[in-house]
């Protein structure tokens, strides 16, 4: 996985799956990411708001414990429409995916995924940007 040499290397990891947080983490911060976590929507939006010119790809769970992680997205994407955002799910849901990829997210994973699909999903994003 390559980072962009200027600030862009930030990505932040909105999960309230503790296990698949750490997981994520270690992946990516073993690939030269710096890598902000949070497990709540507020938590999120905070983080978001503190590095928002700095964040290059936000990985979002769609079950958060405060809010639903479609409408952190719709707040994010409000803000920053570029902001690539992938969404991450324990179930498929064909509307909510089409209704999501409308709004302008970037990719859509449903759980169990591999970590490797997400690797080649946060490059693909990165070299796009």
């Amino acid at each position: 996985m390559k980072k962009q040499e200027d600030n862009q290397n930030i990505i932040l990891i909105v999960e309230d799956d503790f296990d698949l947080m750490w997981m994520i983490h270690k992946l990516l911060s073993s690939s030269g990411f710096q890598v902000l976590t949070a497990v709540t929507a507020a938590q999120a939006i905070e983080v978001f708001s503190r590095y928002i010119f700095e964040i290059a790809v936000v990985i979002l769970d769609l079950s958060l414990p405060d809010k639903d992680g479609e409408e952190v997205a719709m707040e994010f994407l409000k803000v920053l429409p570029e902001i690539p955002i992938i969404i991450t799910t324990g179930s498929e849901d064909q509307a909510q995916r089409n209704r999501l990829e409308r709004l302008g997210v970037s990719a859509y994973l449903i759980k169990p995924f591999d970590l490797t699909e997400l690797v080649r999903t946060i490059d693909r994003l990165i070299q796009h940007a």
